[in-house]
């Protein structure tokens, strides 16, 4: 018994250093790009200096609590390459196992406790390979904004009643729970406004509902008020620390682009939506190898579950909790178990909000919805391992299943490494000398950065309508563009040569920066070189 738990701990961490290496090496099968080399230049300015991101315009979404400091000490460690963007993508998901199952497992202890983390951590654990791996294992996208929600219903979870028996928790300062839970869910938003969706929203409103209930019963119901109100002052303090950031020079975000899509786009939006559901879950059938959609159909278990929870989650919204009053007279402990209907408002509203917006575009638009992997299978982890476990057929079948995953995940992670996006046009530019210039794309610039560890330097601008011009304020910065501390002597465009594309961009750089020096051609790439610095011209 005295052993126990450090043994569990130790067997836990090995668990999750074998892990990290299967979705490290997973994540190696696909290609780093341009978010993933603007987020690890953002972390490099971080380590030199640039704490706040002073002259970034960033996306609508900053990461700058979450995942950029994840980043920084990656690079910290490991330097600036695209490796970084693989490592950072392995942790997250690896901590977000973690978490899961922490959630899923709750108070519950002995066979139900362990069915709980086994549940939520099998459904999780082999991402489907393409865009499966690039939405859940690269350059951050909402997914790891679900660290702050799973940490918040962690913090509700341990220190209400006992799910089991309706037993109160031992003493515990209740007080200063909510207080808690609304510094983590504004920690997350101030990376990322999605956290309104997934835990701002279904907090208040969950909580609204039991408080209500509990009103028309006569019962006290200042633990779910007050926890809502958390949830409320959590979007203020965000908005106050966002607001601190800019005036003191930080980085700027631009406007998060919601709307109605139209009841037009609303059978397409519904479409991608189950789609990228089964996606998240692994059951991917988008042009997959035959050893791959077999494991898609196994996946299909876990997509049942998830949705099966779901149903029970959305009914337990509704359901009557018993008061659980401590001995001696003190207040009422907090409501048996609000973080089941908390996981399943959060998936609910994540896809209603995608299915009625502007975002659904194609199968890589599935990570606007990506918090809903790490919700539903805490979810189902929560409310089906006992009635499974009564199941004797359970323990067999779930074995089975797990080693289907397991095996998956081998198959997936033994798939070829891909080089990073450019890395080619990098070590060519290095190779020759050109260590500072322009790229006509987004997609060419900041990642061929990373690709050469920094040693050439390109910037994204524009080639149009006869002229080269400074970007949109979009993973951009301003000091990038200052001739007087910066400089840029060639221009690379990937456009087809002959195109229309890229006689535009000849000619704007022509009429920009004057005649070049010479012209070459390195594969798909076009390198415009002059003896000066450009940099004083661009418009």
């Amino acid at each position: 018994m005295t052993y126990r738990r450090p043994a569990l701990a130790l067997l836990t961490a090995a668990g999750l250093a074998v892990l990290f290496a299967g979705y490290l090496r997973l994540s190696s099968t696909v290609m780093v790009g341009s978010d993933g080399g603007t987020i690890t230049l953002q972390a490099w300015d971080m380590l030199h200096g640039n704490v706040l991101l002073h002259g970034w315009a960033l996306s609508d979404v900053s990461f700058y609590t979450t995942e950029l400091p994840e980043y920084a000490l990656v690079v910290r460690l490991n330097g600036l390459s695209p490796e970084v963007v693989h490592i950072a993508g392995a942790l997250t998901y690896t901590i977000l196992v973690l978490l899961a199952a922490l959630v899923a497992k709750g108070k519950s202890t002995g066979r139900e406790g362990t069915a709980r983390v086994l549940i939520a951590a099998g459904i999780m654990l082999a991402p489907a390979p393409g865009f499966g791996t690039s939405t859940l294992l690269l350059s951050p996208d909402h997914y790891g904004s679900t660290v702050p929600v799973l940490l918040a219903w962690l913090v509700v979870d341990r220190c209400s009643a006992s799910s089991s028996g309706g037993k109160p928790s031992p003493r515990t300062p209740l007080g200063y729970v909510p207080v808690a839970v609304g510094a983590i869910l504004a920690w997350g938003l101030v990376a990322d406004p999605l956290v309104e969706v997934t835990g701002v929203t279904p907090l208040v409103l969950v909580c609204g509902i039991r408080a209500a209930q509990r009103a028309r019963r006569s019962e006290p119901w200042a633990w779910e008020v007050s926890l809502a109100v958390a949830a409320i002052a959590a979007i203020g303090v965000s908005a106050l620390v966002s607001l601190l950031i800019h005036a003191a020079g930080g980085f700027v975000t631009s406007p998060v682009q919601t709307g109605f899509a139209g009841f037009a786009a609303l059978p397409h939006n519904a479409f991608l939506a189950g789609q990228g559901f089964l996606l998240l879950f692994g059951a991917s059938f988008i042009g997959g190898q035959p050893a791959n959609m077999l494991f898609s159909v196994l996946h299909l278990a876990g997509v049942g579950l998830v949705a099966a929870a779901l149903v029970v989650g959305l009914g337990r919204l509704f359901r009557r909790e018993d008061l659980c009053w401590p001995a001696g007279g003190r207040p009422p402990a907090p409501p048996e178990n609000l973080v089941v209907p908390l996981l399943a408002t959060g998936i609910v509203l994540n896809i209603a909000l995608y299915v009625v917006g502007r975002y659904p575009m194609d199968p890589l638009s599935t990570r606007e919805i990506s918090a809903v992997l790490p919700l539903g299978a805490a979810l189902a982890g929560q409310v089906l391992a006992a009635p499974l476990l009564r199941a004797r057929i359970f323990p067999v079948l779930g074995a089975v299943v797990l080693t289907g995953y397991a095996l998956s995940l081998a198959v997936y992670s033994s798939q070829p490494r891909v080089p990073a996006l450019h890395q080619d046009l990098a070590g060519w530019l290095v190779a020759q000398h050109l260590t500072a210039g322009l790229a006509t794309s987004y997609w060419l610039a900041n990642i061929t950065t990373v690709d050469s560890g920094g040693q050439a330097r390109v910037r994204w601008v524009s080639a149009l309508d006869g002229a080269v011009t400074r970007p949109p304020e979009w993973e951009t910065r301003a000091q990038w563009y200052e001739p007087g501390t910066n400089s840029a002597d060639f221009l690379v465009t990937d456009a087809t040569p002959g195109s229309a594309a890229w006689r535009s961009a000849l000619a704007a750089a022509r009429g920009t920066f004057g005649q070049p020096v010479s012209i070459r051609r390195y594969r798909q790439y076009t390198v415009i070189s002059w003896k000066h610095n450009v940099l004083p011209f661009l418009h």
